[in-house]
């Protein structure tokens, strides 16, 4: 017997692996000195944007790479989101296959050897290209790959960025139009009522900077980790003032409009401090390594343009009479014109922003303005609010200043990274006019068909009417009897 058993088979493995492990250690040390790098750091840059059907070429270069006899290398591309971007080999015509791998066959190529591929931007987005050289020889495979990866930047095309401009300015426009509208249909004396005693503002503010926010926050969980940039939007969505658009629906549901306009520009005003404490408190909770600037003139340029269109109508009110009335009569037609407007306008001109909602953007646009409905609901009823401000406070809640966040976004993030977080408002803006066109006609039908719907405090108030009148004709009834 073998004075090393068992061990002797152990030995005998390991003498048969020798030359196995010899191979392996060869082609390691072989591939180990190659110099594999891309020839620019990356593609797109804010000094050179990289847009949509544009095309760049770059190199894969190799340096001090030797082929050992009877080995097969490859060059295999990887483009880790294929939607971004199209990688094509153009002497071969090789393209990246629907998962973004390209491969190249380099078996026989020189020590030092340089390939050009073409790339061109299908949609906006970041993306990532990884290359590596893959030797194999019977079984064995060894890899070297480069040291970083050729990062891609992808913007809109020019004629996106057009297209979102004119939409801009046509909505600038017609909310301007608006809001003279709105002007001349203005009681001031009751504004200064609802600022003398301003408790359905408080209840807007709360609303407005506290639960808002806070919700928003909360929502932002429901992406996952790898979408920072629609997080930060979703979130910028929930802490941003009232929009114009809440006037318009006030009007439509028939509820207190100056109680809206009042809300409007005091939740306006306040973004000038709520929006940067709210970014201090979890802007950077959301997300890292990222600078915001909230942007104070822009902030400003939304309260001149609230309050300049609607001191032009107040004027016509005072100053022309019966065109203030005809302006009043044209006020819902125009306000439901421009709401259609924005619905078929805006997904025309923000589509390449719609290919981009996916399950989870569609559900928090659905849900915060929905969530902000309920809570400004149910709190101004607390406070035992009378129906018209009822609907004033809750539409106010939950309708938000989408134009603000996206032109906030835009402002203070790189592109393509403003146009993905502004995704999330644009999300929220599309999905709030339906169910609320759907809840104006039931409440329209019903009105009709049932009557009109009164609370408690109306109710009093008409019983109260009722019973003056019936006190009048008695009065007059014994008049008349003393008389004959």
């Amino acid at each position: 017997m073998c004075p090393l058993y068992p061990l002797h088979i152990l030995v005998l493995y390991c003498c048969m692996l020798l030359p196995l492990l010899l191979a392996v250690v060869q082609g390691a040390e072989n591939l180990a000195g190659w110099k594999l790098n891309f020839s620019t750091p990356r593609i797109g840059t804010k000094d050179d944007y990289f847009r949509e059907l544009t095309s760049r070429n770059f190199t894969v270069s190799c340096f001090d790479c030797p082929q050992l006899q009877g080995e097969k290398y490859r060059l295999e591309m990887r483009n880790q989101d294929p939607r971004i971007a199209r990688i094509v080999h153009p002497d071969s015509e090789t393209e990246q296959d629907e998962e973004g791998y390209l491969q190249l066959d380099i078996t026989g190529y020189p020590e030092d050897f340089d390939i050009t591929f073409n790339v061109t931007g299908t949609f906006l987005g970041f993306s990532r290209v990884s290359a590596k050289v893959v030797a194999t020889k019977d079984n064995l495979v060894q890899e070297k790959g480069t040291e970083d990866d050729l990062p891609l930047t992808v913007t809109r095309s020019l004629a996106k960025k057009t297209a979102s401009k004119i939409f801009g300015y046509s909505v600038a426009v017609l909310i301007s139009l608006a809001y003279i509208n709105m002007g001349c249909a203005l009681d001031l004396d009751v504004m200064k009522q609802v600022l003398r005693r301003p408790v359905g503002p408080l209840i807007g503010f709360i609303s407005q900077f506290i639960f808002m926010p806070l919700v928003s926050f909360a929502l932002s969980f429901i992406f996952p980790a790898s979408m920072p940039e629609m997080r930060l939007g979703l979130f910028v969505t929930g802490c941003s003032p009232g929009g114009g658009a809440s006037n318009i629906w006030t009007v439509m549901f028939g509820g207190n409009l100056d109680l809206s306009v009042t809300m409007t520009a005091v939740s306006t005003f306040s973004a000038f401090l709520m929006m940067p404490v709210w970014m201090y408190a979890l802007g950077e909770v959301i997300i890292s390594n990222t600078d915001i600037v909230v942007p104070y003139t822009k902030i400003l340029t939304y309260g001149i343009l609230l309050i300049l269109p609607l001191s032009i109508g107040i004027s016509i009110n005072r100053c022309l009479p019966k065109v203030s009335k005809f302006l009043v009569k044209i006020m819902k037609p125009m306000a439901l014109f421009l709401i259609l407007f924005i619905l078929v306008c805006g997904i025309w001109s923000q589509f390449f922003m719609i290919q981009l909602i996916s399950w989870r953007i569609a559900v928090v646009g659905f849900g915060l303005p929905w969530l902000g409905f309920a809570f400004g609901c149910l709190f101004s009823k607390l406070w035992r609010r009378e129906r018209k401000d009822i609907i004033a406070i809750a539409v106010e809640t939950g309708v938000q200043n989408t134009g603000m966040a996206i032109f906030m976004l835009w402002f203070t993030l790189d592109h393509p990274a403003g146009d993905l977080a502004a995704v999330v408002p644009v999300a929220v803006a599309t999905f709030t006019p339906f169910p609320l066109l759907g809840a104006l006609i039931y409440y329209k039908l019903r009105n009709r068909f049932c009557g009109p719907a009164v609370d408690g405090e109306e109710l009093d108030d008409m019983a109260k009417e009722h019973s003056e009148s019936l006190m009048e004709k008695n009065i007059e009834d014994d008049n008349k009897n003393i008389k004959a």
